[in-house]
């Protein structure tokens, strides 16, 4: 699913996840948009690169 994206020149635009996370690496863009709202990359908090949990519970998302 494509990202909205604000670039530090103020243009806006679309780009996929690998993109985006190219894009968040190399700091050319000020914000993007994520559930409907605008990350500000200044000021909001961001996932740590290559953060994952593991979970060892039921898969309830599985149709049973």
């Amino acid at each position: 699913m494509p990202t909205f994206v604000k670039y530090k020149d103020t243009d806006i635009g679309y780009v996929t996840d690998d993109q985006l996370q190219t894009l968040l690496n190399s700091n050319m863009i000020i914000s993007f948009k994520r559930s409907g709202k605008w990350v500000d990359l200044s000021s909001d908090q961001l996932r740590e690169q290559g953060f994952q949990t593991k979970y060892n519970g039921p898969d309830r998302r599985k149709r049973q």
